[in-house]
């Protein structure tokens, strides 16, 4: 925060509530603990990484649990007295993405006197992200969509999170996905419309709806074209401002102003200084912590404490966390499992192996590690988190452009129509032709080239033989690894004419030999540590009101979007392309409702 001063006043301490301010007492006295025994106290709220250290008897100056070594976010600013501006109203929203502005909608359409506050400029704001998921939205339903049973959504998506989420907010998604969806679009014309593109509809030929035993949709609303989810937003923000709402950009939540332990306002900022806003309820909505180093390393400390080498923690986020530390500091309770990150587990850009679930992936000893076809898109490389980060291989025989065509529609997906299969055909074909020395680079006009593909699989390079112990050789096995390379091959057709994958259980549909050469390889190189986006931060009933340490809800605060934690377990999954949009723009409306309901 630029504009205040670390430490806390003796009256906003009182403010935040005792629990929470003995907390971030604590976690304040982290940076400065001498080595040895402390006495500072520590909450089972703040994950205290100097004090845990100095608790088993290591000193607390160079020991850090998980990769912890800053919790300064913990401590609150100090108090601000000296305001340019001071306004009124009943809610204050904090964010302008698809949680924020269907919130604020709902609240001004309920007759509520609501303000938005967002930190980026009017004239460059920009909606992150176009497509979302829809149980049910009128145009997919007009385009052919199949009908989906929001039960058995529920159940197939709490399978797939091993039950963790809060099970209130996932049945609360998928019974109103439908409602909101139409509701959220409902400004969209003809023509807009007429730019949206269903992904995964029509499926093709061998597209599948299950595997082992886990359900996928292709029911999903994308926005590439002139209408995209900004202009959608837009729709969104003159609902609105017609129902009275107000909006201020280019201005920053600092914190919330707590009285008697019920949300009494808000302090933001802009260029002309500080701004008091009188208010009974504020809903955080702010994008998660992505650019915030530290706060990942406290809130997943699974792959915080799994990096190595050149890993990092990083994020194609900017959001500093400023919705979870407003909340924290007001009393609310932390999530207590690892925070779920976007395609944080094994699937790096270009996605070479993630996305190519019908190769046989080996490593560096010429060994098959995992079930190359786990359904979860999200969830299928999550064994290289644990694996040396030493190059791997997807391998393929010339046949696999037919079996390409065993696919899901899920995020990170392929779609295989006849211009990518052909494309796929081509790269393959490219690489037999270098191997036999007959490739001559094509000549391209101005403007071609580039890295084609898109989203998170790219371009692949293939590497080509004629024999296994060849394409070894090329792929950089040598000796007993590439023994073991064509033994493991030599076994995994075996299994394949069995119909039983006896070493990781890839389900028989998709087991695929490499028995016809010519014979192909791509390699992954794992650098693991990086999320599009962090998913949660605070823990909430199933109003998304906020609770605090004793698992009771903060009076007036609110958490939507992904600063709401609970709604996706420890990684995030896509049963349906988009849940991340979807699960925003619907839970930010039913959050809305929720905070209506309290004012009353």
């Amino acid at each position: 925060m630029e504009k205040t001063t670390k430490g806390m006043s003796r009256r906003s301490f009182i403010g935040m509530g005792a629990v929470a301010a003995m907390a971030a007492g604590a976690a304040g006295l982290a940076g400065c603990a001498p080595s040895g025994n402390s006495g500072a106290g520590s909450s089972s709220n703040t994950g205290d990484s100097n004090a845990q250290a100095t608790a088993q008897g290591a000193g607390a100056s160079d020991v850090h649990i998980h990769n912890v070594t800053d919790t300064s976010w913990m401590t609150p600013p100090a108090e601000v007295t000296d305001f340019a501006k001071e306004w009124d109203c009943e809610a204050v929203v904090c964010g302008h993405g698809f949680a924020g502005i269907t919130a604020c909608r709902e609240l001004a359409e309920q007759g509520k006197k609501v303000i938005l506050i967002e930190k980026q400029p009017e004239d460059t704001y920009a909606a992150v992200g176009n497509e979302f998921a829809s149980l049910n939205a009128k145009i997919l339903q007009e385009r052919g969509v199949p009908h989906i049973d929001p039960v058995e959504f529920y159940q197939n998506f709490m399978k797939i999170t091993s039950n963790m989420p809060n099970p209130s907010l996932v049945m609360k998604f998928a019974q109103n996905s439908e409602e909101n969806s139409n509701w959220y679009l409902d400004r969209l014309t003809e023509e807009d419309f007429a730019t949206m593109t269903t992904a995964f509809f029509p499926p093709t030929e061998h597209q599948m709806g299950e595997l082992s035993g886990i359900k996928f949709w292709p029911s999903v609303c994308s926005f590439y074209g002139e209408c995209n989810q900004t202009k959608i937003q837009m729709y969104n923000q003159a609902a609105a401002e017609e129902a009275g709402a107000e909006f201020h950009f280019a201005t920053t939540a600092e914190y919330i102003i707590m009285q008697d332990g019920a949300v009494a306002g808000l302090v933001a900022s802009d260029e002309g200084g500080y701004i008091k806003i009188n208010c009974k309820a504020v809903v955080c909505a702010c994008g998660g912590m992505g650019g915030n180093p530290e706060m990942m390393a406290y809130f997943m400390p699974d792959m915080a404490q799994a990096l190595t080498g050149e890993d990092a923690l990083t994020s194609m986020s900017a959001n500093d966390g400023r919705g979870v530390q407003m909340a924290y500091w007001a009393g609310a309770h932390l999530e207590t499992t690892p925070v779920a990150g976007m395609n944080m587990k094994g699937l790096s850009v270009p996605g070479k192996m993630n996305c190519l679930p019908q190769a046989v992936w080996i490593d560096e000893n010429g060994k098959r590690f995992c079930n190359e076809y786990y359904p979860t898109s999200e969830q299928r490389g999550y064994q290289t988190v644990f694996m040396s980060r030493k190059t791997k291989y997807a391998v393929v025989d010339n046949n696999f452009t037919e079996y390409r065509q065993y696919t899901l529609p899920q995020h990170a997906g392929f779609t295989a129509n006849e211009e990518n299969i052909a494309s796929l055909r081509d790269s393959l074909d490219k690489a037999y032709a270098k191997f036999k020395g007959t490739y001559e680079e094509p000549e391209q006009e101005e403007g071609q080239g580039g890295p084609g593909g898109g989203g998170p699989m790219t371009q692949v390079e293939w590497i080509a033989d004629d024999t296994l112990e060849g394409l070894a050789g090329q792929m950089g096995l040598s000796g007993d690894a590439a023994t073991e390379f064509v033994a493991q091959i030599e076994r995994w057709n075996g299994y394949c004419e069995a119909g039983v994958d006896e070493e990781f259980g890839r389900a028989a549909e998709v087991l695929f030999p490499v028995k016809d050469g010519p014979f192909y390889a791509c390699t992954f190189d794992p650098v693991l540590g990086e999320t599009m986006v962090t998913m949660g931060g605070i823990i909430t009933d199933g109003e998304q009101n906020a609770l605090d340490a004793n698992y009771e809800p903060i009076p007036g605060l609110y958490m939507a979007g992904n600063d709401c934690g609970r709604r996706f377990g420890t990684e995030y999954v896509t049963p349906i392309p988009g849940c991340s949009l979807a699960f925003a723009l619907v839970l930010g409306r039913e959050c809305g409702k929720s905070v209506a309901k309290f004012l009353g």
